[in-house]
């Protein structure tokens, strides 16, 4: 079954009440942060959960969704818990106002989780999914801590500096994520691969994230105040040509992965590619409507990572 191609929708399912989750803030009237916030009903029953998750996912991955079908059905439960708890680590990490707020809401997220995985009740539908999975392969402590110091260093730093920078932090990102799902560190050829691909999602979305103000391109690349369509698209360029021979190389490393990560990842790999290109041979226009792979590519680039067509 295809996956749902509409665009992503506002995450509604944040944490924000005070009673599951210890909120300080949830009693004050003055955090923006949290009042931007809305905590969904406890529900601790474990197929709803991974019916958000999914929901979740499917939402934020958009054209890189369909990937998730060729995992076994337990791994791919693995990465919707994994993806909605990010989304939301995230999601604060991203938010206006006050840096100390974003890293308190972090910090409660990522305590909250803790608990969850430790046997607390976990009401909260991304808890009770990450929980789940816990019993069923323990998450490494280690890669989860590192997930959500990549959220710190979000917070405290909108824009990479450099395209070196850039790098770092997809990698940084790409790495915990997959040593997470995998249990172990990957090989660095995938870690380069995945970070390849954060960087290739954050081009896809250049222009809504540029409306918003939430530039994902390296400051050196295109200073602030500099965002005309004509500069956007001259840094996306240039951005392309840093990412193409990064994925170009990723075959290589991907025979090293179980099998459906690894028909998984050559679906990603398929798709990235041609979004990639939609972008070098397009204009400006990207950035007010960006480049998508409709219902019949995405069939394609399946049977291709499934068969090897």
């Amino acid at each position: 079954m295809e996956e749902d191609p509409r665009p992503a929708a506002p995450l509604e399912q944040h944490p924000g009440g005070g009673e599951w989750r210890a909120d300080a803030l949830a009693r004050s009237q003055h955090s923006r942060l949290d009042l931007e916030q809305r905590a969904p009903d406890e529900d601790r029953d474990e197929e709803r959960a991974a019916a958000l998750c999914g929901e979740i996912s499917r939402a934020l991955l958009g054209d890189f969704a369909p990937a998730l079908l060729l995992l076994p059905p337990a791994e791919r439960r693995r990465v919707q818990a994994l993806v909605a708890y990010a989304r939301t680590l995230f999601d604060f990490a991203r938010q206006r106002g006050v840096e100390g707020e974003r890293l308190s809401e972090i910090n409660r997220w990522e305590f909250a989780l803790e608990s969850a995985l430790g046997g607390a009740p976990a009401g909260q539908p991304v808890f009770v999914g990450m929980a789940r999975e816990q019993a069923r392969r323990p998450w490494p402590a280690d890669a989860l801590d590192e997930l959500a110091a990549c959220a710190r260093r979000r917070a405290t730093r909108a824009r990479p500096s450099t395209p070196a920078q850039a790098d770092a932090d997809a990698q940084r990102l790409a790495r915990a994520v997959a040593t997470a799902l995998l249990g172990m560190p990957p090989p660095p050829e995938v870690v380069t691969f995945a970070g390849a691909l954060v960087r290739l999602y954050a081009l896809q979305n250049l222009g809504p994230e540029a409306a918003s103000r939430r530039l994902p391109l390296p400051e050196s690349e295109l200073p602030e105040g500099e965002e005309s369509p004509e500069r956007l698209l001259a840094a996306a360029l240039a951005e392309c040509v840093r990412l193409r021979p990064r994925l170009l190389k990723a075959p290589r490393g991907l025979v090293e992965l179980p099998p459906g990560y690894r028909r998984a990842a050559m679906f990603a790999l398929l798709a990235g590619l041609r979004l990639l290109t939609a972008i070098e041979d397009g204009d400006a226009a990207f950035l007010a409507d960006p480049p998508r792979i409709g219902l019949a590519g995405r069939l394609g680039l399946l049977a291709r990572a499934r068969w090897g067509r």
